[in-house]
């Protein structure tokens, strides 16, 4: 591998990780908009409201 070729890897990587730190520090201050392509943790999010559950029989 030239040294071209190392830079430009190790600059893909580095991208990759700021992404995904992004996106764990948004998830930690709770701004899931439900919006986000292929996001497992909105489908997950229950609300802790007891007067916002639905109410039975």
């Amino acid at each position: 591998m030239n040294p071209v070729s190392i830079i430009l890897l190790l600059l893909i990587i580095a991208y990759c990780v700021f992404i995904i730190y992004k996106q764990v520090q948004k998830k930690k201050q709770g701004g899931c908009g439900g919006n986000c392509a292929g996001c497992s943790g909105c489908s997950s999010f229950q609300v802790n409201d007891p007067s916002a559950k639905k109410k039975g029989r």
